[in-house]
């Protein structure tokens, strides 16, 4: 039996799709379609563990492509690879297919070798955790809510929008606010934070880089980044190095905003079903509580170079 991984490359260029699978056809078990269409026909009768579309497609796009993958396949990782720059469309990427990651055309192909093998390391892991994907709900007179254990983290310097936040979901979760990266450093630190809710600028300072960090060390975290002025070029930064789950443009609709703070959350608690992310967090508790302070330390001081931490 092959147990090589399968990818499928979607574009309707077929001398694109061509080179794609001579580059990868050595090491992988390589499909290709030129359209929507045939992109799922091929994910109906074959395990695919990544899909890379092409974003300008006639009649479909990449990114509906990608959030159909999402709905019927959602072990499936998904790439988007595109030659242009729209924001709607790399919101759309982000919020509505899940993206993996985020590539510009014509790519490099060391990196898109880098992308593809870490995908498709993330979709075989996927496949094991996939059976634990629901957090813990608990009945109440307004609903249902997520356990008091799902803790969430804002990061706002403006006291009224954090507060907005934290008002929107006190009920539902155990909420730590933040009005600076120092504050929101300590509490990462200190807690076990499920969800990042925080600006794409704190302090003057562009989050991206922290955020890379924070899914280094524990990649149960989900983040959702909200800014008032987005911008092509920081919207793939935090999708491609800070990991982002989800994008909100303010001023916020609640509605829209409480759904992917919610998606969020449960994804969360789907890598929570990795052995992998289970051990690095008990790992990280065994050594705040003294098991291991020489871990600990390494810990602190990989957040504590973006601020000061005392």
């Amino acid at each position: 039996m092959n147990d090589k991984p399968v990818l499928l490359f979607v574009d309707d260029e077929e001398r694109i799709v061509r080179l794609l699978k001579i580059m990868f056809r050595g090491q992988y078990e390589v499909y290709t379609a030129l359209s929507a269409r045939e992109a799922l026909a091929i994910m109906e009768t074959v395990p695919v563990d990544v899909i890379a579309s092409d974003q300008r497609m006639p009649e479909t796009t990449g990114i509906q492509l990608l959030a159909q993958v999402r709905e019927r396949w959602p072990s499936t990782v998904r790439l988007l690879l595109t030659g242009y720059s729209d924001l709607v469309a790399i919101i759309g990427a982000v919020n509505e297919g899940e993206v993996f990651r985020f590539l510009n055309k014509p790519w490099n192909q060391s990196e898109l070798r880098s992308v593809i093998a870490e995908a498709v390391e993330t979709a075989r892991s996927a496949r094991v955790t996939r059976q634990v994907v629901e957090p813990v709900w608990q009945g109440n007179k307004e609903g249902s809510q997520f356990s008091i254990a799902s803790q969430l983290l804002a990061i706002e310097g403006c006291e009224a929008d954090r507060q907005e936040v934290v008002e929107m979901f006190t009920y539902d979760y155990r909420v730590h606010a933040a009005s600076s990266l120092k504050e929101a450093i300590q509490v990462l630190i200190q807690e076990q934070v499920g969800v990042i809710v925080t600006n794409a600028q704190v302090d003057g300072v562009d989050i991206t880089d922290l955020l890379a960090e924070v899914a280094r060390i524990d990649p149960a975290i989900t983040v959702v980044v909200m800014t008032a002025s987005p911008q092509s070029d920081t919207v793939i930064k935090l999708i491609n190095s800070g990991r982002i789950y989800r994008f909100a443009i303010k001023p916020l609709s609640p509605n829209l905003f409480r759904l992917a703070v919610n998606a969020a959350m449960r994804e969360h608690h789907r890598r929570l079903a990795d052995p992998r992310v289970v051990r690095r967090r008990m790992q990280r508790d065994a050594a705040r509580e003294g098991g291991n302070d020489e871990i600990y330390a390494s810990f602190v001081e990989s957040l504590g170079r973006f601020t000061e931490v005392h």
